[in-house]
């Protein structure tokens, strides 16, 4: 049964392929006979929408009746309570910025190649909000030699002892200070003229000894005084100081015949005495608008030696000011009257102000001014500037009648700051050093000349800090003198110029260089011709040669190079060593006194 069943389904299935197979065919006829025909046009393609006109009227809804409406409402406020537990906060501390550890004592020895010995003891308190002390003690000495002109190799050694105690006490809104302090000098006269000529005309062969040379000065000083310590600078400061000084020289038997007088002091030691004997009172009073200064100088000397025995000058120096960003204006005045010995009383009035102006902030300031002062001159300061004076020297009161300076001055950045300043004074008895005939005829000691002159000077100074550790310096200062009656201002040099170099490695190394340049200077001659060939006392005509017939000689410029190294082994300990002249450069500071040449030092620090 089931056979011709499956015969018959199997018929169904072949007929139907063969009925799909014979329609595929014929399709596939068919269509190849349509893609043979070809398509012929006779005329071109017009479409049949023609083009459409656009409505340009925008439509508009206007609507003639409005209703607004109309809204009332209420709100009712209802406060929602919220809980929550305060936590307390720590305050903040405000840490103290850190302070650098300060030592009780400091002690630097050092040894040189002249040979020469250094010392220094430094004792102070540490940081005390009740008092401050300390002391301070320095020896330095040399014992080396030079070669004069006539290849003499003489003794220039010197001595310097000093001390001094001083001590702070601290009020509210003022500080008490005092200070107490002693210093002896030792000097030798070792530069003398090697031309020097005798009576006879011949040249003196003169050797010193030392002790007929050497000279030993010995001040002492006490000043007390109290200063104001506001914070505040509308209140009123005030600074109120009395000083004593006093200054002491002797002389040896072989110069008493220069002094003799019914005044003189002689003991059996076969010396005589000199004393100087200053007291010095200084106020100042200001309130960052108005102030003062006050100044009075009394000086007293040894009879035998100075004909201006007492001598004192007072001044007063009131001003007002005005400052601001912008502009800083202080006016004032001098006003001074002082006495030499047994001369008259003297006066006058300087005017003092200046004016400042910023045209950018710390970067370019202007400044102008005038001012006039009166300069005493007492034998520690004379000693301090020349110590182959004469001794007993006395020098007048030095007055400058007029000046008038101006700069510019400003800081470019935190790293270049500058300073640069033009001056023009005129002054009375200035005084110049020279070599004195009259106390040696070898003219190795120095008295003074003094004239009128005016002087034009440029000064200029220049910091640069480039890195934290690197630091440079430039001061140069250019002269022009003109003295009234002498031909130069003897021992002035025309310039100095100084240049600083420090570099510190890591607070370990530090390298300093100093470069110091010493303009022209000129000094009067003196001389003792031979009467047989040359009654004339000097030539009338100044440029006669060989020099020393002029009437003065030329000190030549000099350029001295410093370089000190220092290593910090610790905080306490430190080792350094100071090169001096290294160029070996032959020069004199003083007429017939060369300075010394090539030196070294090496030594330590240690604080604890």
């Amino acid at each position: 049964m089931n056979k011709p069943t499956n015969n018959i389904v199997r018929f169904k299935y072949s007929y139907i392929l063969c009925l799909s197979l014979f329609f595929t065919h014929l399709s596939y006829v068919v269509a190849q006979d349509d893609l043979n025909r070809q398509l012929i046009l006779v005329r071109p393609y017009e479409p049949s929408v023609t083009d459409a006109q656009k409505i340009s009227t925008l439509p508009n809804l206007r609507d003639s009746f409005n209703i607004k409406p109309a809204f009332e409402y209420s709100i009712q406020s209802k406060r929602i309570d919220t809980r929550f537990d305060v936590t307390p906060i720590a305050p903040a501390r405000m840490q103290p910025l850190p302070q650098t550890k300060l030592y009780h004592a400091y002690i630097k020895l050092g040894a040189g190649t002249l040979p020469n010995t250094l010392a220094e003891l430094a004792l102070n308190t540490v940081r005390n909000k009740d008092y401050a002390a300390g002391a301070l003690f320095k020896y330095d000495a040399a014992r080396g030699k030079v070669k004069l002109d006539n290849d003499e190799r003489v003794f220039a050694g010197y001595s310097d002892v000093s001390g001094k105690i001083f001590g702070q006490k601290f009020f509210h809104g003022a500080t008490l200070y005092g200070e107490l302090g002693a210093s002896g000098q030792t000097a030798y006269n070792y530069g003398y003229d090697t031309n020097t000529l005798d009576d006879a005309g011949e040249r003196l062969d003169t050797v010193f000894n030392k002790g007929d040379i050497r000279k030993n000065y010995f001040f002492a000083d006490a000043n007390i005084g109290i200063r104001s310590s506001h914070f505040k600078t509308e209140q009123l400061n005030y600074d109120v100081k009395l000083g004593y000084k006093y200054a002491h020289n002797h002389l040896d038997d072989i110069y008493l015949p220069h002094y003799k007088s019914p005044d003189f002091t002689n003991n059996p030691n076969g010396y005589a005495k000199f004393n100087e004997n200053a007291i010095n009172l200084k106020a100042q009073l200001d309130n960052n608008m108005f102030g003062g200064n006050f100044n009075f100088d009394l000086y007293t000397r040894s009879a035998a030696f100075d004909s201006l025995r007492n001598n004192f000058a007072v001044e007063l120096n009131p001003w007002f000011m005005l400052d601001n960003d912008s502009i800083r204006l202080q006016v004032g005045m001098r006003v001074a009257a002082y006495r030499e010995g047994d001369g008259n009383m003297q006066y006058g009035i300087f005017p003092k102000m200046e004016f400042q102006f910023t045209l950018l902030k710390d970067i370019f300031i202007p400044f102008v001014g005038i001012d006039g002062y009166l300069r005493p001159n007492t034998y520690r300061d004379i000693v301090r500037e020349n110590p182959f004076i004469t001794p007993g020297l006395s020098v007048p009161i030095s007055k400058t009648k007029l000046q008038i300076y101006a700069g510019l001055k400003g800081t470019i950045t935190n790293k270049l700051s500058y300073y640069f300043r033009a001056d023009f004074s005129t002054s009375e008895k200035e005084h110049f050093f020279v070599n004195d005939t009259s106390y040696s005829r070898m003219q190795n000691y120095f008295t003074v000349v003094t004239d009128e002159m005016n002087t034009f000077s440029i000064k200029g100074e220049l910091y640069f800090n480039p890195i934290e550790s690197l630091d440079f310096g430039v001061k140069a200062n250019w002269y022009k003198y003109q003295p009234s009656n002498e031909r130069f201002a003897w021992h002035k040099p025309e310039h100095t110029v100084e240049f600083l170099a420090k570099y510190n490695l890591r607070n370990k190394i530090i390298v300093s260089i100093d470069v110091m340049s010493i303009g022209k200077r000129y000094a009067r001659a003196f001389y003792y011709p031979n009467p047989a060939l040359d009654p004339q006392p000097e030539p009338e005509e100044p440029d006669v040669e060989p020099e020393q017939f002029n009437n003065f000689y030329t000190l030549k410029s000099v350029v001295d190079f410093r370089l000190g190294l220092e290593y910090r082994y610790t905080k306490s300990l430190s080792f350094f060593v100071k090169l001096n002249n290294l160029s070996g450069a032959k020069y004199a500071r003083w007429n017939f006194y060369p300075s010394q040449r090539f030196n070294a030092m090496a030594g330590f620090t240690y604080s604890l």
